[in-house]
């Protein structure tokens, strides 16, 4: 966490997800499987 101002605090996110869908193929490409996915977020609490 980071405190941005007196009132602001900020959390960056990571989470990585490996092997989603059980390795079910892809909708869109049946002969392809679903790959692994990055995702990343930010969280912001305000306090007034």
């Amino acid at each position: 966490q980071a405190q941005v101002t007196p009132w602001m605090v900020v959390q960056p996110d990571f989470q990585y997800v490996l092997n989603p869908s059980g390795g079910m193929g892809d909708p869109s490409c049946p002969m392809r499987r679903i790959g692994n996915e990055a995702v990343f977020g930010l969280h912001g609490n305000v306090t007034f």
